[in-house]
C-alpha cells in the first residue's frame, strides 16, 4: 500500500513539476474541458496597471488557480489573466469562453514578441453588435494551426458583483452543437415559468386572491434574474445600455426575494398566526428595498449593494423556511408541498449565494443550483396553490351553504313577519290615505296661492301692447324656472335731462328664483317705477344708484346677527325716440350690438363675428345691485353709444348661456350664445324668440314637437331648467 502511494506522488509531481506554467496544450482528447488551474492570473486592486506593464511583468508575479471554473468573492478589482495556447489537435477554428455572461468587462490581447497584435472586446459594458462572436456569452475566436503556439492575455472586471474567472476551450463546430442543445433547455426552462405566470395569473383574476398575484410576481422576477444570469437581458433587452445591464440582475433578485417575502407572508398568514414574525417579514422588506437603493446610487454604496442583496436574499429564505418550520412545529396546517418547495429553494439559493460569496469554488455547481432549485420550487409550489385553489373552492361552497341554509331560516321568519305586517298595512294605509286626502288640501291651497302670485307678478310686468308701442321691432323671450320667476323685464317712457323722449328698458336678473327671486323681482319693479315714475331719476346709472341704495335699505334686516345678502344683475338701456343713440349702464350683465363688420364702430369692442357680422360687448359695472355686511354702495357707470339703422341690441339674464345639456351635458355658455344671435339676427325678431326658444330646448335634450309628448308620458328625458330665462331683443329702424 505504501509502495503505491509513493508511486502516485512521484507520477503526480513528475506531472505538475513537467508542465510549463500559464501553457495549455490542446489535444484532441482535452479540447472543450476546463483550464482554469494552468493560467496565470493577477489581482489589480487599484486598477492602476495597464495591458503594457503586464506583458513585461514575468510569471513570478502571477499565481496559479487550484480549483476549476472558481468564483471569485464581490470585488472592484481588475484581474488579468496570462496563458499561451498550443495547439496540438486537429481543430484549427477554436472558441475561447471566459467569464460569466453578466461581467462587464472582457478584453482579450493576442502577445507576440512582447506587443499586443490584436484586441478582442467583450462584455456587458459594450453594445452587444460590437462583439467579435453575437453570443450572449463572452466567447473570442481562435484560429491556431496545428503545432502553433500564441500567447494570450485577459483583462476582466467589474463593478461590485462576483467575478468567474472559468476558461474553456471549446471546438467551433462542438460548442455550437453543444449551445444548441442548452438553448433548449434554457427554453424549456423559461417556458415552464412563463406557463406557470400565465396559468396563475387566470386564477388571480378568477378568484381576486392577492396570495395568486404575489405568487406570479415572484415568478416573473426568478424568471427575469435567471434571464439576466443567462445573458439573455443583454442580448435582447439592453443591448447599449451599460447602466441597466449590469444593474438588472440584482434588482431582479431583490425584487423576486420582496414578492417572495409578501407571497408567503400572505400564504402562511403570518400575521394572524404570529406577529412577531410578521414584523421580521417587514423589517426584511425594508433592508431588501435599501439595498436597491444602494444599487441604484453612486461610488462605494452601489459595490456593497451586491453583497447586501446577496446576504439579504440567503436570511430572507433562511426566515421563510424557519417560519414554515415552527408553524409546522405549531400545528398550523402548512401544505407538505408547500413545505418542500422552500426546502429545494434555499438548498439551491444557499449554494448560489455561497458561491457568490466565494464560499463554494465551483462556479459551474453555484451558478446551476439556482436555476434547478428554482424550477422544482416553481413547479412544487404550482401543486400548492392548485391544493389552494380547491381549498378556496371548498370554503366558497361551505360559505355558500352557511349562507342558503341562513336565508332559509330569514325567509321563514320573513314569511311569519309579512303576515304580521299585512295586517299594519291594512291599518296604516287607511291613516295614510286620511294624511294624503289633507296633504291634497294643502297642496292645492299653496299652488292656488302660487299660481295667484305669478298673476299679481305678471300684473307689474309691461303689456304687450305697451312693449310693441314702445319698441315696435322686439321681442322678449321670458321662460321661468318655476311657476314664478326671479327674472323680470322692464319697459316704460321717460324724458332725457335735455328734454327728448327715449324709451328706457331692462332685463333683471333678481338672486334665485321660484317664489323667493318672485319677492325680489316684485321689489326691483317698484323700485324701478318709482325711479322713472315718481322720482324723474333720467340717467340709467342714477336709476341704478338709486336702486341699489333702495334694495339695500329694504333688505338690510338683521337675523341672528346676519345681513340678508340678496340683490340683482341688471342691464339697463335709454334708447333715443329717433334710435340714433342708447345709453347703457349694467349691473354685472353686459349688452350686446350686433351690425356689420365694415360699418364704423367707434367705440366698441369687437368681442365676435360671423358671416359678415360682428358682436360688439359693452360690460356692465362688477358689481350688483344690493350689497354685503360691510360693504360700500358703488357709483355705477354709464355708456353712450351712436347707433346706426340695422344694429340689433340684446340684453339678457344669465339664465340661457349658463344652461347644461348637448351630447356632454356642458353649459351652452355666451361664445355659442353669440354665434346664435348673430346667425339669427337678420331674421324677424318674432322668428328670433321662436328659434332661440327651439334651441334653448333643443339644448336641453329634447325638440318641442315632442315636448308635450313626453310630459304627457311622463318620459321627463330633457336636462332641468338650471335658471330662470330672459332674452331681450330690439332692432334699430
Amino acid at each position: 500500500m505504501r509502495l503505491l502511494l509513493l508511486l502516485y506522488f512521484i507520477f503526480t509531481t513528475a506531472a505538475v513539476f513537467g508542465q510549463e506554467k500559464g501553457v495549455i496544450t490542446l489535444t484532441d482528447e482535452n479540447i472543450g474541458t476546463s483550464f482554469t488551474q494552468q493560467i496565470l492570473i493577477l489581482e489589480d486592486k487599484s486598477r492602476s496597471i495597464e495591458i503594457d506593464d503586464i506583458v513585461a511583468k514575468k510569471n513570478s508575479a502571477f499565481y496559479q488557480l487550484d480549483k476549476d471554473n472558481p468564483s471569485v468573492k464581490f470585488a472592484t478589482s481588475r484581474f488579468w489573466v496570462k496563458f499561451s495556447v498550443k495547439n496540438e489537435s486537429d481543430v484549427r477554428e477554436l472558441i475561447l469562453e471566459t467569464a460569466r455572461p453578466i461581467t462587464d468587462k472582457v478584453f482579450l490581447y493576442q502577445i507576440e514578441d512582447g506587443k499586443v497584435i490584436q484586441e478582442f472586446v467583450n462584455g456587458d459594458d459594450f453594445n452587444y453588435y460590437k462583439k467579435d462572436i453575437l453570443h450572449r456569452k463572452n466567447l473570442f475566436p481562435l484560429e491556431l494551426k496545428k503545432g502553433k503556439q500564441q500567447e494570450f492575455i485577459l483583462e476582466i472586471s467589474s463593478g461590485g458583483e462576483g467575478i468567474n474567472i472559468p476558461l474553456r476551450i471549446h471546438s467551433a463546430k462542438e460548442f455550437y452543437q453543444q449551445d444548441y442543445k442548452d438553448q433548449f433547455r434554457n427554453g424549456f426552462y423559461y417556458g415552464v415559468m412563463c406557463l406557470i405566470i400565465v396559468i396563475y395569473f387566470f386564477f388571480f383574476l378568477l378568484l381576486k386572491d392577492r396570495t395568486f398575484l404575489f405568487y406570479i410576481l415572484y415568478v416573473l422576477f426568478q424568471a427575469l434574474l435567471q434571464f439576466s444570469l443567462d445573458g439573455y437581458a443583454h442580448q435582447h433587452f439592453f443591448i447599449n445600455n451599460a447602466y441597466w445591464v449590469n444593474r438588472f440582475p440584482p434588482f431582479a433578485g431583490a425584487m423576486a426575494i420582496i414578492f417572495m417575502l409578501v407571497y408567503v407572508n400572505h400564504y402562511l398568514s403570518i400575521k394572524n398566526n404570529y406577529k412577531r414574525f410578521h414584523t421580521t417579514y417587514k423589517v426584511a422588506g425594508i433592508l431588501m428595498i435599501l439595498s436597491i437603493i444602494f444599487l441604484f446610487s453612486p461610488g462605494k454604496m452601489h459595490a456593497i449593494s451586491y453583497p447586501l442583496i446577496n446576504a439579504f436574499s440567503l436570511l430572507s429564505i433562511l426566515l421563510s423556511v424557519i417560519s414554515i418550520f415552527y408553524l409546522r412545529s405549531k400545528k398550523v396546517k402548512v401544505d407538505n408541498y408547500f413545505t418542500l418547495a422552500f426546502v429545494i429553494l434555499i438548498s439551491g439559493a444557499v449554494i448560489f449565494i455561497l458561491g457568490n460569496f466565494g464560499v463554494i469554488k465551483n462556479s459551474t455547481l453555484s451558478l446551476n443550483s439556482l436555476k434547478i432549485s428554482s424550477v422544482l420550487e416553481v413547479v412544487i409550489l404550482s401543486i400548492s396553490m392548485s391544493y389552494k385553489y380547491r381549498e378556496l373552492q371548498k370554503d366558497k361552497e361551505e360559505a355558500q351553504a352557511i349562507v342558503l341554509k341562513n336565508l332559509q331560516e330569514r325567509n321563514a321568519f320573513m314569511d311569519a313577519q309579512n303576515v304580521k305586517l299585512e295586517q299594519q298595512v291594512v291599518e296604516r294605509t287607511a291613516e295614510i290615505n286620511l294624511q294624503k286626502e289633507e296633504l291634497a288640501v294643502i297642496n292645492d291651497e299653496v299652488f292656488s296661492s302660487i299660481k295667484y302670485a305669478k298673476r299679481i307678478q305678471e300684473a307689474i310686468l309691461p303689456s304687450d301692447e305697451q312693449v310693441k308701442k314702445l319698441l315696435p321691432d322686439s321681442f322678449i323671450l321670458n321662460k321661468p324656472k318655476d311657476v314664478v320667476s326671479g327674472d323680470f323685464y322692464f319697459v316704460e317712457k321717460t324724458t332725457s335731462q335735455e328734454g327728448q323722449e327715449c324709451v328706457l328698458f331692462a332685463a333683471v336678473d333678481c338672486t334665485g328664483h321660484g317664489v323667493p327671486g318672485a319677492f325680489m323681482s316684485i321689489v326691483g319693479s317698484n323700485l324701478l317705477s318709482q325711479a322713472v315714475l315718481e322720482k324723474n331719476i333720467h340717467s340709467p346709472a342714477k336709476i341704478l344708484d338709486f336702486l341699489n341704495e333702495g334694495v339695500n335699505a329694504t333688505l338690510k334686516q338683521n337675523l341672528d346677527n346676519s345681513t340678508v345678502r340678496d340683490g340683482m344683475d341688471m342691464a339697463l338701456c335709454a334708447l333715443s325716440k329717433d334710435f340714433k343713440h342708447l345709453v347703457f349702464s349694467g349691473a354685472k350683465n353686459p349688452i350686446y350690438i350686433i351690425r356689420a363688420s365694415a360699418k364704423d364702430a367707434k367705440g366698441l369692442t369687437e368681442k365676435q363675428s360671423l358671416d359678415g357680422l360682428s358682436v360688439y360687448e359693452i360690460k356692465g359695472d362688477k358689481h350688483p345691485i344690493g350689497k354685503h355686511a360691510d360693504d360700500t354702495l358703488e357709483a355705477f357707470s354709464e355708456h353712450v353709444v351712436d347707433l346706426q339703422k340695422g344694429d340689433l341690441i340684446y340684453i339678457f339674464s344669465d339664465g340661457y348661456a349658463d344652461q347644461f345639456g348637448g351630447e356632454r351635458n356642458k353649459k351652452f355658455n355666451y361664445r355659442r350664445f353669440r354665434e346664435l344671435l348673430m346667425k339669427i339676427s337678420p331674421l324677424e325678431m318674432t322668428e328670433q324668440s321662436a328659434i332661440l326658444e327651439e334651441e334653448f330646448e333643443k339644448w336641453r335634450g329634447m325638440h318641442l314637437d315632442i315636448l308635450r309628448q313626453a310630459q304627457q308620458s311622463q318620459l321627463g328625458n330633457q336636462q332641468e331648467q338650471v335658471d330662470d330665462v330672459l332674452v331681450i331683443g330690439v332692432r334699430v329702424t
